[in-house]
């Protein structure tokens, strides 16, 4: 015990003697008049590249300075961290008081400049040094959980009993087959239908249960059920109502997903729908945006926006129109959206009510389907739903395998698509001996994506751990797709069209885009149960990837 007080006190004088002499080193540099500041700064900056004139090292003269700003505070945060870790801090708070502490001195130290021939306070640099102190302080602060916190399988090794049950009365109701298998945990089985939100479908298995469920138990999951079918009787009148004064107006979208997948459906407004998704050309969406206005939608978003979000307070119905199925990002998406082609080139109709859709024809359509669950499973999870929405749509229009496997080999997704068409045959009744592609592999290890399937719950929402995850999963298949090694920095960094989708703020000050990663940093640092488990979560998924050839 003693051994290890003396070398806390060493390390806690150690790591305030280093903070010290950087604050003197920063306070020599900050009390420079302005010229011989620059003239440092331009010296240095010819010695880092090389340079032999000074025209050239003046060009990039400010974004060495400010380069510089982010490094002084990353250095400074590491011994001001250290610091506090020798208190009985938790690891939450150690990178608060680290944070505030730099934050502190550079303000102090712009204050200080006042007072300097030629310099002077500016916001911007306090800025630019808080984030670099906010890259140390994350940088260290994930390192010490990776360090602290036990290792967790890389997979889970079974379903829980409440899964379980769910999962098979879910398949019994898309089968039309009765329930024969008893539900042991009532409670779990509805949290978990809820979860994927397929209580609605899986509902009667529960109030059919042996022996009974409790009467007023009984009674408030009959009315829940009963209360999302009713909620979604109205949003799909409103949103078929929708339809037909654009399709007055001249302007006919192509609908996907939500309303085409349940119709496949034993029971038509069972399968529940958040939102409906409709594909306009960019020319149309002035007219689309009229009409839904007029209709009583308000609209979350922006003209120029490639996604826009309605909302029918009085209904509950949401429409998102999308002017490309995926948000053009430079890389994967755009991949996605390539590998789909014109959607208005040769639309299929479907007759719902007196009512007619266009969707896209069913080839495209289905490949939509694999890519937009991809896209989930990347980025948080899918759920089992979505599965099952893959299998009865191929049931329904059987496609051309050897195309569909073709399009999936483009983006390393034949893994994925061979899990999932598994577990459709497994659960859903997807004829796999009719599957004539070459690619498909039938003993595929399906067990894997199940599991993580059924953590996830509908879009992986509502795992927090597998969210938080998200960014680096991304980062690992972007960078396979691309032929690069993942960047480790590119998920605290993400593109500025991310970034603009997570923060709504930059879509109209651009400019708050540092202040943005300031906050994003910031949260991973102060978050000190959740992204220890996202990072765990983020090993299992990623081997995940690995597993289905996804990432090399």
């Amino acid at each position: 015990m003693t051994e290890i007080r003396t070398k806390t006190k060493y390390l806690r004088a150690g790591a305030a003697a280093a903070a010290l002499a950087l604050m003197g080193v920063i306070f020599f540099f900050s009390a420079q008049p302005a010229s011989d500041s620059d003239e440092v700064s331009i010296w240095f900056t010819m010695l880092l590249f090389f340079f032999r004139d000074e025209a050239a090292a003046h060009a990039l003269n400010g974004v060495v300075r400010e380069a510089a700003h982010m490094l002084e505070y990353a250095a400074l945060a590491v011994p001001v961290w250290l610091f506090f870790s020798t208190f009985r801090l938790s690891r939450g708070w150690r990178g608060i008081a680290a944070f505030a502490v730099c934050l502190l001195y550079a303000v102090s130290d712009e204050v200080h400049q006042l007072f300097v021939p030629g310099r002077a306070a500016e916001l911007f640099d306090v800025l630019m040094d808080s984030i670099g102190a906010a890259l140390s302080v994350t940088v260290l602060h994930l390192l010490a959980k990776r360090r602290s916190r036990k290792r967790r399988p890389v997979a889970r090794t079974q379903l829980s009993q409440a899964e379980r049950d769910t999962l098979a009365a879910f398949s019994a109701y898309v089968r039309r087959a009765p329930t024969a298998q008893a539900v042991e945990d009532p409670e779990g089985f509805v949290h978990v239908s809820i979860r994927h939100k397929i209580l609605p479908m899986t509902a009667q298995a529960l109030l059919q249960a042996d022996p009974p469920l409790p009467s007023e138990t009984a009674e408030q999951i009959r009315a829940e059920a009963l209360g999302q079918v009713v909620a979604q009787t109205r949003r799909t009148e409103q949103f078929l109502r929708a339809c037909r004064a654009m399709q007055a107006a001249g302007v006919n979208p192509i609908c996907v997903k939500g309303i085409v997948c349940r119709a496949l459906y034993p029971d038509f407004d069972l399968r529940i729908s958040a939102d409906e998704d409709l594909l306009v050309r960019p020319a149309d969406a002035a007219v689309c945006a009229q009409v839904l206005a007029s209709l009583g939608f308000e609209a979350a978003g922006t003209p120029d926006d490639m996604e826009i979000g309605y909302y029918h307070a009085e209904s509950g119905c949401r429409i998102e129109l999308h002017r490309a199925m995926f948000p053009a990002d430079g890389g994967v998406y755009d991949r996605f959206n390539a590998l789909l082609g014109d959607l208005f080139a040769s639309p299929m109709k479907l007759q719902i009510g007196q009512t007619t859709l266009l969707c896209p024809a069913p080839d495209q359509h289905l490949l939509y389907l694999v890519l937009h669950a991809y896209k989930h499973f990347l980025i948080s999870g899918v759920g089992i739903r979505q599965i099952a929405d893959i299998a009865l749509f191929a049931r329904a229009f059987p496609p051309d395998w050897k195309a569909l496997f073709a399009a999936c080999d483009a983006v390393r997704l034949t893994g994925f698509l061979n899990a999932v068409l598994v577990l459709g045959g497994r659960y859903f009744d997807l004829p796999l001996s009719t599957i004539d592609a070459a690619q498909f592999r039938a003993e595929t290890d399906a067990d894997a994506l199940l599991q993580d399937v059924m953590a996830g719950g509908i879009y992986g929402s509502k795992n927090t751990d597998h969210l938080h995850s998200g960014a680096l999963t991304f980062q690992q298949y972007a960078a396979a797709l691309a032929g690069k090694r993942p960047k480790g920095f590119a998920a605290l960094f993400p593109p500025r069209d991310r970034m603009r989708r997570k923060y709504p703020y930059l879509k109209k000050h651009g400019w708050l885009l540092p202040f943005a990663y300031l906050s994003r940093l910031l949260r991973y640092a102060v978050s000190d149960h959740d992204s220890a488990r996202a990072l765990d979560t983020a090993d299992r998924r990623t081997e995940l990837l690995r597993q289905y050839g996804m990432i090399p």
